[in-house]
């Protein structure tokens, strides 16, 4: 379609002027928008993107004590594990619907999250401890003798034996005296096939105290006790966690380009989720040697936690950017899906003696299926240097309302742990770089 326009000779010039003075402000223009070009321009062609990014993410989870109430307490209802978080993403452009150009999305991400926690107990003031776990190993404590505080000369003798459960047998014996003026710090261990022994003693003339410290253990439990004056003793409990998450998505998804430089785009697509927990806890007991330069070694038992989810499902996510400037952009996004919830939970108790092997003992094994919901909000500042290239800054928070954790049941034999569902919560932060081919 043409459009004429006729006008009067004596009027050319003016038109002429008008003419030249619209080209001028439209070259004006244009060369304005060549310093700093669009992120992405309406009806852009879709090209290959690839995204790389790492951040810090903070996951909020239920957490548990020990199968043992007198081990390490029952535990902090929630934990907060934090580290580092890698994630890559490809956008592969697979056509168009109408005018609008068809997205699949790739989305990959691992986080090596962790937490601890300790908890001291000195023993000055006790003069006995005794801790079984497991069965108890085949053995026996003959003598675990330390003499009455304001005793002279102060004595103190160890006589432990075990006979482990491959049929070997071992002993430690050992005994000392300081009259005023002395002191002694003496131990000794000894192994045997599948377990071993353990004794210490101290004995100090100068404060007229002693005491006796004995274990045994092999693979079906461990006996750990102590008599005398503990001051010089101390136990501590440790938790510590080590927690991988790893994210998988392929989104379908067309972006739409709206009036006033907004996109918004939906997606949908499976996803895949693992969260894999290592737990472990250790109770410790530590002896101060009353010689300096003396260290004596530590006696602990420890249980270990595996706890494992695995989500399968899919997921539904709405994006929407905005253009505030050609090399500045916003964008914010809302998913939410549902899962598929597999757990599965591992437990054991080992004794760790010096020098002596043992193996683990009182074995616990249980799954459990669930469904699960998932939800997430995130917000991202884009700047493009050039062309082909942008940074971002993101942030999000996600939130998973089934996640497994340990309850403990009081049965006959003490207590038996179970799987049980509680919320987590993810706090994220990233930076990212996007190159467009």
């Amino acid at each position: 379609m043409g459009i004429c326009l006729a006008v009067r000779s004596h009027k050319l010039p003016a038109v002429l002027a008008v003419a030249l003075a619209n080209l001028a402000t439209t070259t004006s223009i244009a060369a304005a928008d060549d310093t700093k070009p669009a992120l992405v321009a309406q009806n852009e062609e879709a090209a290959l993107t690839l995204q790389i990014g790492a951040g810090i993410n903070w996951l909020s989870l239920p957490s548990w004590g020990s199968h043992r109430p007198d081990f390490f307490g029952s535990g902090d209802s929630r934990v907060v594990d934090d580290g580092p978080n890698f994630g890559i993403s490809l956008d592969v452009p697979l056509g168009q619907i109408g005018s609008q150009p068809l997205i699949l999305e790739w989305n990959g991400s691992i986080s090596d999250l962790s937490s601890n926690s300790t908890d001291r107990t000195s023993l000055s003031g006790q003069n006995s401890l005794n801790l079984v776990y497991g069965n108890s190993a085949n053995g026996n404590i003959s003598t675990l003798f330390a003499s009455p505080a304001g005793t002279l000369p102060a004595v103190a003798t160890v006589n432990v034996t075990v006979n482990d459960s491959a049929g070997g047998t071992v002993g430690t014996l050992i005994s000392s005296s300081s009259p005023v003026g002395g002191r002694v710090t003496q131990f000794a261990s000894n192994s045997a096939i599948t377990g071993g022994t353990f004794a210490a003693l101290l004995t100090n003339g100068d404060t007229q105290s002693a005491a006796a410290y004995a274990a045994y253990a092999d693979n079906t439990g461990m006996t750990l006790r102590a008599t005398g004056d503990l001051s010089n003793s101390s136990i501590v409990d440790e938790r510590s966690e080590d927690a991988t998450v790893i994210d998988q998505t392929l989104l379908l998804g067309a972006p739409i380009d709206l009036q006033g430089g907004w996109t918004i785009t939906p997606k949908f697509g499976p996803m895949y989720r693992s969260i894999d927990r290592d737990v472990d806890f250790r109770r410790t007991l530590q002896i101060t040697a009353n010689y300096p330069g003396v260290v004596v070694p530590q006696v602990s038992v420890a249980q270990d936690d595996e706890l494992d989810a695995r989500y399968v499902g899919a997921l539904a996510e709405l994006s929407v950017a905005k253009a505030l400037q050609p090399d500045l952009s916003v964008s914010f996004d809302a998913r939410f899906g549902g899962a598929y919830l597999h757990s599965h939970y591992r437990s054991h108790y080992s004794a760790v003696l010096p020098s002596v092997s043992t193996g683990a003992f009182d074995f616990v094994s249980q799954t459990r299926d669930d469904a699960s919901l998932l939800a997430g909000v995130g917000a991202g500042l884009r700047y493009a240097p050039t062309e082909n290239l942008q940074v971002g800054l993101d942030a999000g928070v996600n939130y998973i309302n089934k996640v497994p954790t340990i309850n403990y049941v009081a049965d006959a034999g003490g207590v038996s742990p179970t799987i049980g569902m509680s919320h987590a919560i993810d706090y994220n932060v990233s930076v990212s770089v996007t190159w467009r081919f």
